[in-house]
């Protein structure tokens, strides 16, 4: 997997940068590639993922928005979930639809690691990317088909 990291906010690109960051609007110039990513996160605590990697469910009857297509993407950060205190949290959570960026939800450790992205892009997966301050990124799919 090609992965490359905007150095200011942490966005990830899974394919070529071609102009700038969609959170930041960094230049493609602050992007560096590291393809292990997610290997490095794990390496650093491989007790850590039952607490990092995202529980996905995929919900297509929505009752929030009646009057338009959408998909729910309902997200939970681990198994056992996951601590949001002042020193070890969540920072982010990025969805992507067919690798393709979509949304960021930012956290703090004033909330749960948990959320819903209401999706109108449509295609075949959907992937969670997390990022915690202290065991880096994490990530899981779910078919959105």
């Amino acid at each position: 997997m090609t992965i490359f990291i905007c150095t200011v906010c942490g966005y990830l690109e899974f394919k070529p940068v071609t102009d700038k960051c969609p959170v930041c609007l960094a230049p493609k110039e602050k992007f560096s590639r590291n393809d292990r990513l997610f290997e490095e996160s794990e390496a650093k605590s491989k007790e850590a993922a039952v607490k990092h990697i995202p529980s996905i469910i995929v919900n297509k009857k929505i009752g929030l928005i009646p009057e338009q297509s959408c998909t729910d993407v309902i997200v939970r950060i681990g198994k056992v979930l996951h601590p949001m205190e002042e020193k070890h949290y969540i920072v982010f959570m990025d969805c992507y639809v067919d690798d393709a960026y979509v949304a960021r939800m930012m956290l703090t450790p004033g909330v749960s690691p948990a959320g819903c992205f209401h999706l109108k892009k449509t295609g075949a997966k959907v992937r969670i990317v997390e990022n915690c301050n202290i065991h880096g990124y994490w990530q899981a799919e779910a078919s959105i088909a």
